[in-house]
């Protein structure tokens, strides 16, 4: 099983120990209005509606907790992660069921449960209570009422459809709050801990931060089982909050094969178009494409740079907030007006993939990425790609075979191997040829989906085994 030992404080190095009993200011946004999904089936208790069998014959009903739903409005990679296993999943003869916290989809889906943010369906007293308690602590009750909410979903997702086992991402630590309220196993997905994202973002190391990094420590130490996107956020995980983690496995995002005839080809693409997908911010890297774009048109002038991606701001070394077009004036001045480089602002994720194959050279420049479903989606496509050498991204595209990869933060060598790829199109046509068919092999939602079966049955065994055991 994960490590069980008690995260009450960061580790030598990572910052000071918090204040017992301290709550998290940062868990969420305020609550706000909204309409749940109906469920197909009525009845039945907590207790008594599921009746888990993990034996390797029977189907499962599992559950995931998704920040949104579906995809196609909340590009997201927890959300595509979990949407590509509920296809597999389901093929294979298994229930899921998705408790979300946003529905975009305006028909009812009985497997997708949306958390209730109005007031109405809480009583008198909690209403008060709540009140109150956003008086007094406003922070504070903005992370209680939040769980709350998602403990109510998830409720009536195991009573109303036997759930057996929910998986939640490790986000703030709220599945430890919850696992330990619900007669069923939880396990933490790793998506992207606060510890290695947070910096990444430039937040602030503060008392806040310092909680939510503790709170997810705790969630992490004590699942009922852990799955992770890459190597590379496991292994970082274990050496930060010095766990073992023993039972831990990685299951890389699953992305389904794409038909050689939808793949990327030279003679349909722009010859010197450059695609940058995702955020304007200091995470995805939105300001170093932009460096590494103005050195790319000293050599190729007619080069291009199409930027698909919101505008969520930059923080420079300074302290300057820079936003998208500014930044752009200042570091390429005129480049908007004359069509070298074109904002699309951000995209529906079903349009994402004709933009791709329209590009010569597609770029993933993050300063930290664990196993981005995003890069996963270009290289299925065949789509000539640079990509950052960190986190989890060297696991994904092997240089020199599948794509590039280029030193992180550094807008020279990522303009070197931009134009080594503008420069040689064979070759690019040749590694995005490789990398679409490695992809077929090494992500096929199936294979995941058979190996994520076989750890939640383990899990589920695990979990019915100890209470037999603490039984009188």
């Amino acid at each position: 099983m994960p490590g069980r030992s008690n995260v009450s404080s960061c580790p030598q190095g990572s910052g000071p120990a918090l204040p017992p009993g301290e709550w998290d200011p940062a868990a969420g946004e305020p609550p706000t209005r909204g309409h749940p999904a109906q469920p197909e089936a009525r009845g039945g208790s907590l207790q008594t509606a599921m009746q888990p069998n993990p034996q390797a014959d029977s189907p499962l009903s599992i559950g995931y907790l998704s920040p949104g739903w579906p995809l196609d409005g909340f590009p997201n990679g927890v959300v595509s992660y979990i949407a590509d296993m509920v296809a597999p999943l389901r093929r294979m003869g298994h229930q899921v069921t998705v408790v979300a916290a946003q529905i975009t989809s305006p028909e009812p889906d009985p497997s997708i449960y949306e958390v209730d943010w109005g007031y109405s369906s809480r009583g008198l007293v909690r209403r008060l209570t709540d009140w109150l308690g956003y008086r007094l602590w406003p922070g504070r009750m903005e992370g209680s009422v939040l769980r709350r909410l998602l403990l109510t979903a998830i409720e009536r997702a195991i009573a109303e459809r036997g759930v057996q086992l929910f998986e939640i991402e490790e986000s703030f630590g709220h599945a430890l709050w919850i696992q330990r309220r619900v007669p069923i196993p939880v396990c933490v997905r790793l998506h992207g801990p606060w510890f290695l994202n947070g910096p990444i973002q430039g937040i602030r190391q503060d008392r806040a931060f310092r909680h939510r990094v503790a709170a997810e420590g705790r969630a992490i130490a004590k699942t009922d089982g852990l799955t992770a996107s890459s190597h590379d956020v496991l292994e970082q995980t274990r050496a930060y909050y010095g766990l073992a983690l023993e039972d831990a496995e990685v299951f890389y995002p699953p992305t389904a094969p794409v038909p050689p005839g939808e793949r990327w080809r030279l003679e349909a693409c722009d010859p010197a178009r450059v695609l940058f997908v995702g955020r304007f911010d200091r995470h995805k890297g939105g300001d170093l494409i932009i460096e590494a774009f103005g050195r790319v048109l000293q050599e190729v002038p007619q080069a291009q740079l199409w930027f698909v991606g919101p505008d969520s701001g930059y923080p420079d070394a300074q302290g300057r907030r820079w936003g998208l077009e500014e930044f752009l004036h200042d570091r390429l001045p005129g480049a908007v007006e004359s069509g070298r480089v074109v904002l699309l602002g951000q995209q529906p994720f079903s349009a994402l993939a004709a933009l791709r194959r329209q590009a010569m050279v597609s770029v993933v420049c993050s300063r930290y990425e664990n196993a981005p479903r995003a890069l996963i989606e270009v290289l299925s496509l065949g789509c000539p790609t640079v990509a950052a050498r960190v986190g989890g991204i060297p696991e994904i595209l092997q240089d020199q075979v599948d794509g590039l990869l280029h030193r992180p933060g550094d807008p020279d060598d990522l303009a070197a191997q931009i134009l080594t790829l503008l420069k040689d199109p064979a070759r690019a046509a040749e590694l995005g040829r490789h990398a679409a068919a490695v992809c077929e092999r090494r992500f096929h939602p199936k294979a995941i989906a058979t190996r994520a079966v076989a750890f939640y049955r383990r899990v589920i065994a695990r979990r019915q085994a100890s209470r037999r055991e603490a039984a009188p």
